[in-house]
């Protein structure tokens, strides 16, 4: 038996049904009642015996003073009124018409009923009658049928399940998002494109783990970059970029958990983890709330980043008529540095409803305790950076010839290399695609072992430009690339770029890229070295940690 929410019920509705209550008690309790009773109530109610009688029953039935409310006239709701063929073609055309993955308007709906009404010499029905019709159907089925199963999971389906993260670094979330500002170029301070965030958050304490921001889209250099961000201590990057700020997250994560994206999905991603004992969770494919955490913590900072100059906004009505190429004024490196402000000095010391307190409390609280919570001590730390990042970098296999390593094309050496000459096996090799100048050979006793170019004169260049320097070489009808020819085309690229870098994004994007992989004493962004300290600088670059001595540049797929 249904009941009426009482709160709902019309005030007169409720006081008539209050005045009915205490003389149809009395008839039902008197068993003996006669005919003369009942006139009697309908008398003292003013109203028909037929309607006491009719509220008699229903109190008999439900002995509460909702069953006494006035009923709607006319008949039940749900009840069609309508020919039944009618019907039965309204039903047919909402099937076979409205109900398509072609989605047409309820006006469409209405204009084709009527067109086979009058076919059939039928009376046409009203396009409140359709309505009604169409709305008696379950919102699921018809989001299922016309936007597909998917669309009526997302809106539909409940929730379950959670995700299990009871101590800090027990479950990291990765992600990325295009950055909702336009960033520019450091030299000429003209517009370039929006930059892209990898971000990673500890889903314990809300806390960001660790971050990448670059030109280029995803790869799985940007995941292994934002990775070993967030597992190696921050105070030097900190102090590098001027951030006053804690910023305490650090140690190796327990589980990641990604989506199916292809740079979640590389073999250097997977070994790495492998390596370190870091499981990786895949949340179910089209599942976006298993995201959650991620989802909101990107909408969280990109709501902070539309106060700066050149914001894009996150649609066309926020931003309105505003031109962000005009109002553009940070690099790549200053928005950098804003982030680091944005998420160590506000955002984890902002409060966060979703656990009670701020980011930073909630770290403090899982890795030290407090009085009410076991803290689970400092997590595991990173022994050696240096290769913590190199185990996460792209893979390639080669043989150690005579002449070194060959890697896209150029040839690498060091002295180890003739230990592994003539080798039956190829060799592990790492590389950073920022930075092709170096690369990395794991040798058979576990180490991995840097290899430079063999001609040290040749410039440090990245792999976005090897492949633009081979791809126009081979649409000059080159056949054979060698490595002369390669860094030939790059140089005359980068003149080409310089020269024309006030005429084109394009060109302002290559040497921005460019001047994030120049050698530090080249850069007019930072202090000279002296030539006689040069050996004094080479030897104090060599004890920097790996994030520090790496060049700052820029990834690609």
């Amino acid at each position: 038996m249904s009941t009426l929410e009482i709160s709902i019920v019309d005030g007169a509705a409720w006081d008539e049904a209050r005045r009915y209550l205490p003389v149809i008690r009395q008839l039902a309790e008197n068993s003996a009642r006669k005919r003369t009773d009942v006139m009697a109530a309908a008398a003292e109610l003013g109203c028909g015996p037929t309607h006491v009688y009719a509220l008699l029953r229903r109190y008999l039935a439900d002995a509460r003073l909702t069953s006494l409310l006035p009923r709607r006239r006319g008949p039940a709701r749900g009840i069609s009124m309508l020919d039944q063929e009618v019907d039965t073609l309204i039903n047919e055309v909402i099937d076979n018409v409205y109900l398509t993955r072609q989605q047409p308007r309820i006006a469409h709906l209405v204009d084709e009923v009527r067109r086979r009404c009058r076919a059939a010499g039928l009376v046409a029905p009203s396009r409140k009658t359709i309505t009604a019709r169409l709305q008696t159907r379950p919102a699921r089925e018809v989001v299922a049928k016309r936007q597909g199963r998917k669309a009526a999971r997302d809106r539909y389906l409940p929730v379950v399940g959670s995700l299990e993260a009871h101590w800090p670094l027990s479950l990291i979330q990765i992600d990325h998002t295009p950055v909702d500002v336009i960033v520019v170029d450091s030299v000429t301070r003209r517009p370039i494109q929006r930059p892209w965030l990898t971000l990673a958050i500890d889903v314990c304490t809300r806390c960001v783990a660790g971050f990448h921001l670059s030109l280029e889209p995803p790869s799985a250099t940007s995941v292994a970059l934002c990775l070993s961000h967030a597992a190696l201590a921050k105070e030097s990057w900190l102090a590098e970029r001027g951030i006053d700020a804690v910023w305490p997250v650090r140690g190796i994560p327990e589980r990641l958990h990604l989506d199916n994206a292809k740079e979640f999905r590389s073999e250097a991603l997977k070994r790495g983890c492998d390596q370190y004992g870091i499981a990786i969770d895949y949340r179910p494919v089209r599942t976006p709330h298993y995201g959650g955490h991620i989802e909101r913590l990107i909408g969280t900072m990109m709501g902070k980043v539309h106060l700066l100059p050149g914001t894009t906004f996150s649609n066309v009505q926020a931003k309105g008529d505003q031109n962000p190429d005009k109002t553009a004024a940070m690099t790549l490196d200053e928005v950098e540095r804003w982030l680091g402000h944005a998420i160590a000095g506000v955002y984890h010391c902002e409060l966060h409803r979703g656990i009670g307190t701020t980011p930073l409390g909630a770290w403090k609280r899982g890795t030290s305790g407090d009085g009410a919570t076991l803290g689970r001590g400092e997590p595991t730390a990173v022994a050696d950076p240096r290769r913590f990042l190199i185990d996460f970098l792209p893979i390639a296999r080669r043989m150690v010839r005579r002449d070194g390593v060959a890697l896209h094309s150029i040839a690498y050496w060091a002295d180890v290399l003739s230990t592994w000459i003539g080798d039956p096996e190829q060799m592990i090799i790492r590389y950073d695609p920022r930075d092709l100048s170096r690369i990395y050979l794991l040798g058979p006793d576990g180490s991995y072992y840097d290899l430079s170019y063999r001609d040290l004169r040749r410039p440090p260049i990245s792999l976005w430009e090897h492949r633009l320097a081979t791809r126009r070489l081979r649409e000059d009808g080159r056949s054979l690339v060698d490595e002369t020819a390669i860094f030939r085309t790059i140089e005359t690229m980068r003149v080409i770029a310089d020269d024309a870098v006030l005429a084109s994004k394009t060109a302002r994007r290559q040497r921005e890229r460019r001047r994030r992989i120049e050698p530090a004493e080249e850069r007019s962004d930072l202090l000279p070295v002296e030539p006689d300290d040069s050996d004094t600088f080479r030897q104090a670059s060599q004890e920097l940690q790996p994030h520090e001595r790496m060049f700052p540049v820029e990834e690609w797929e």
